[in-house]
């Protein structure tokens, strides 16, 4: 197995086969944990001592390379600046690039995978590991990098579908519809791990479906239509209530495909009033979309990674009223239907 963790990039390789599943996909949450830290390692230089404590020796590990080339504009310490972001919407990284032929895709993240390309390349060029499955991971914007070079992987002829994998933690929507429906297509084995209220797989917005009504909360279906609003591809993880070992995790296969409106679709942001409340200093949810979005199985993914793996403090949680008036009950709500 090769793992190939984005932010700035880190090529990763380990010769045992991951186990799978035994739910309604193959989603392996022991392997997605271990991913978890490797895509947090790629916030730091200390990527070899992460690897040792994640992968005991006897796997059979090494560090190939790491290049390094962005940086994730929501780890910034400024919070006028995550704020401004976050009621933005990203505005000005909106979907526009044509991506090899799949449709397209924000043009940030398609310059930034640029940049990474070659390292990937490299790797995925030596003769001595054309064997190995490929999994590529990432956490936030590294997330949305990760996806696009395993889509390239694999639409350019460097490896087939069934040995390369995708897991992505808090990764924004990164394409159109087209893209998503052409991603699909290629048979990757692809999960996007959503944490709670996190809002960053929510943003660039979806264009909402009019046509369908809307949920208790107020929350619409994205609508599935081939035009250049951005949509997600792959499956949807969504751990609603906590990411301890053993929490609860649904696996979103619902409608509309890939935007499952029983997961957290379901929510809504009112990042505007939200973003208001903040400035003024009065409860607000925005610290709490920021934190969900950096807290995934139970550390803060990039001082976690940046320490080696060695620092689990991960302070104080906010107020967080979205979580409680509107989590909770809908995964209640949805444990109902499943009877």
């Amino acid at each position: 197995m090769v793992v190939i963790a984005v932010s700035q990039c880190v090529i990763f390789a380990q010769e045992n086969a991951p186990p799978t599943s035994n739910r309604s996909t193959r989603y392996d949450e022991t392997l997605a944990t271990k991913l978890l830290y490797l895509s947090g390692a790629a916030y730091g230089a200390k990527q070899k001592e992460c690897i040792e404590s994640t992968f005991p020796i006897e796997e059979e590990r090494f560090l190939f390379t790491t290049t390094e080339k962005v940086c994730d504009v929501l780890d910034s310490p400024e919070p006028e600046f995550q704020g401004q972001l976050l009621a933005e919407g990203w505005d000005t990284y909106g979907v526009g690039s044509d991506f090899i032929g799949m449709g397209k895709v924000n043009r940030y993240f398609m310059r930034a995978q640029d940049q990474l390309w070659r390292a990937v390349l490299e790797f995925l060029a030596r003769y001595d590991y054309r064997n190995h499955t490929v999994i590529f991971t990432g956490h936030s914007l590294g997330g949305a990098m990760a996806a696009l070079a395993a889509a390239r992987t694999v639409k350019q002829g460097y490896r087939p579908s069934s040995a390369v994998k995708l897991y992505t933690f808090g990764q924004p929507r990164t394409g159109s519809f087209e893209f998503a429906q052409n991603f699909d297509a290629l048979g990757i084995e692809s999960y996007r791990v959503v944490y709670a209220s996190d809002i960053v797989p929510h943003q660039p917005f979806c264009r909402k479906d009019m046509q369908m009504p809307a949920n208790k909360d107020g929350s619409r279906a994205c609508r599935a239509s081939k035009d250049d609003e951005a949509y997600h591809h792959g499956v949807e993880i969504w751990y609603p209530e906590s990411m301890k070992p053993g929490s609860l995790y649904l696996e979103c296969l619902g409608e509309p495909k890939n935007e499952d409106m029983d997961c957290s679709d379901s929510l809504t942001f009112d990042v505007f009033l939200d973003k208001l409340n903040w400035t003024l200093d009065t409860p607000s949810n925005v610290d709490a979309f920021i934190w969900d979005h950096r807290h995934y199985f139970d550390v803060m993914a990039s001082g976690f990674g940046a320490s080696g793996c060695s620092d689990r403090l991960i302070g104080a949680e906010p107020a967080q009223q979205s979580r409680i008036s509107k989590v909770i009950s809908d995964v209640f709500g949805v444990l109902g239907k499943l009877g």
